[in-house]
């Protein structure tokens, strides 16, 4: 193994080796897949004891640059598939896909468009169930508690990774899907037009969709379902879907794996009059 450049000494030992590292990570030195020397190699290379190699490592690891193999040692992550949203022309793009034919609108979906990734590259599992409305869900919907819901959970996977994209919870007025059966269907999924055209076979045409999102550390259970580096935090993304009549017609949360998730924000400003 080459040995590591000099690096000034004003940092603490942990830090400098993790800067180190880091940097030649980033350099290409070790490549994404591939194992760091062990801990008495980089200890040996460092001049250290192990025990400073070891906190190092655990600096890179909770930043997400590398990630144990239980008996295998340390690796550099593969890259995950990215997940660019882009809200303004995600959202219109939906709106215009659902007046498609439909030979149109099976060609592609909102995972394909969030990650550039083909439909045969994707899996689209779902899961639907009636819930009543929590009071957190109530006040974002504006109705009664205990208001019967179509709850539908959404776990697309790019199918040579384990972990889903994102954790997607959509909620959906039960009498509203119950107009027309096939929407309480999770076997007709991915439905061709997505929710947009789902809720124009039932008459209703969306309005506006408002965004609220925030960055937070995982639960254990978001970590553990997104395969997250211990350090990365997730996008807590709350959608809300208004009608043309005003009425809330879709809540959904959706919880972004922070490692491969950019929201790109473009605000077109009005001209001044010259």
């Amino acid at each position: 193994m080459s040995q590591p450049p000099e690096e000034p000494q004003t940092l603490p030992p942990i830090r400098r080796i993790a800067d180190d590292l880091r940097r030649r990570i980033a350099a290409g030195e070790f490549r994404p897949g591939s194992r760091l020397p062990s801990t008495r190699q980089l200890a040996d290379a460092y001049s250290v004891d192990p025990k400073t190699i070891y906190r190092s490592v655990a600096l890179l690891k909770e930043g997400g640059q590398v990630v144990s193999r239980q008996g295998a040692g340390v690796y550099v992550p593969e890259p995950r598939a990215a997940i660019l949203r882009e809200p303004q022309q995600r959202y219109q793009w939906e709106k215009s896909r659902a007046q498609l034919p439909l030979a149109e609108r099976q060609m592609t979906g909102t995972g394909e468009y969030d990650t550039g990734r083909s439909r045969d590259e994707l899996d689209f599992p779902a899961q639907f169930s009636k819930v009543g409305a929590s009071p957190e869900i109530a006040e974002r919907m504006g109705i009664a508690p205990g208001t019967d819901l179509l709850r539908r959970l959404y776990r697309t996977t790019v199918r040579e990774e384990k972990a889903p994209l994102s954790l997607i919870t959509s909620y959906i007025p039960y009498d509203l899907a119950a107009r027309n059966a096939d929407l309480l269907d999770e076997g007709r999924e991915p439905w061709p037009g997505g929710t947009m055209h789902q809720l124009s076979t039932v008459d209703v045409e969306i309005d506006r969709i408002v965004d609220e999102a925030r960055s937070r550390p995982p639960t254990l259970e978001e970590q553990a379902a997104l395969q997250l580096a211990s350090g990365w935090p997730v996008v807590e993304l709350h959608k809300i879907s208004y009608s043309t009549d005003d009425s809330v017609v879709e809540y959904s949360q959706v919880i972004l794996p922070g490692d491969r998730t950019t929201l790109r924000y473009t605000v077109q400003l009005d001209r001044w009059s010259s």
